[in-house]
């Protein structure tokens, strides 16, 4: 199975945050996904003001 990564494979370059949640991802670790994303400040629950999740 090929990773996330190669999936979205761009040439933007992948910050380090961005490397350990695509590995907390591929490794089915849900707490880690979370406390992950709590630490980058995001919500990915939060719509904009058109209803649309970013």
């Amino acid at each position: 199975m090929k990773s996330l990564k190669a999936k979205f494979k761009k040439t933007e370059d992948w910050s380090k945050s961005d490397e350990r949640l695509l590995q907390a991802v591929e490794q089915n670790e849900p707490d880690k996904v979370s406390a992950l994303i709590v630490k980058k400040g995001l919500c990915p629950t939060k719509l904009d003001s058109e209803g649309k999740s970013a």
